[in-house]
């Protein structure tokens, strides 16, 4: 009996173990094919989570196409285009008289520091950092002014002040393009 022939007896009797392996195999692949194949689209940056390796890697950020990590470990997928969030919120002069403004932020995650981003604020970084920032800055400046300086100077101060923000926040791996205002209703008074 030739090897050949050896060969292919060993593969008839072991057929169904190596077929139930492969079935086996490609059922957890496709289990888990969520976990390990990452697609990462135009305009998106990945920040990879190692479980048993160190944590968050942030001194290399994907780019986009198809990334690769275990199952155990994770990609966090961020849009590092311009994006724009509007809010709104009540603020108080210096005689107490209520003004509501209405903004809009624009903003974007630095692409080389998503991973220190990522880290050390987290995926919900525009409630985090971005709009409490360009809260606060204008409520401090609205609340050092009457309602009347207040409408007497709105548009130039106010911008001032949120460039002094995109400053404080672009400190924290975010860059602030423009703080737009969209409304100010002022007291009838």
């Amino acid at each position: 009996m030739g090897i050949k022939q050896k060969f292919k007896e060993k593969i008839r009797e072991r057929l169904p173990v190596l077929i139930i392996c492969v079935l086996i195999f490609l059922f957890v692949f496709a289990f888990l094919f969520n976990r390990i194949v990452i697609p990462i689209e135009s305009g998106e940056a990945g920040v990879k989570y190692l479980l048993f390796f160190g944590g968050t890697v942030v001194n290399k950020v994907y780019g986009e196409g198809i990334q690769f990590v275990w199952p155990w470990d994770k990609m966090y997928v961020y849009n590092v285009r311009f994006q724009q969030v509007p809010h709104q919120f009540n603020v108080l002069t210096n005689n107490g008289l209520k003004v509501q403004l209405f903004i809009s932020i624009r903003y974007r995650p630095e692409r080389k520091l998503v991973g220190k981003l990522h880290q050390e604020v987290g995926p919900n970084y525009v409630n985090i950092v971005v709009i409490p920032e360009i809260e606060n800055v204008l409520r401090v400046l609205i609340g050092k002014m009457d309602a009347e300086g207040v409408y007497k100077t709105k548009r130039s101060i106010i911008e001032k002040s949120t460039s002094d923000a995109a400053e404080q926040i672009a400190q924290r791996f975010v860059k602030v393009d423009d703080v737009i205002i969209k409304r100010m209703l002022l007291p009838p008074q």
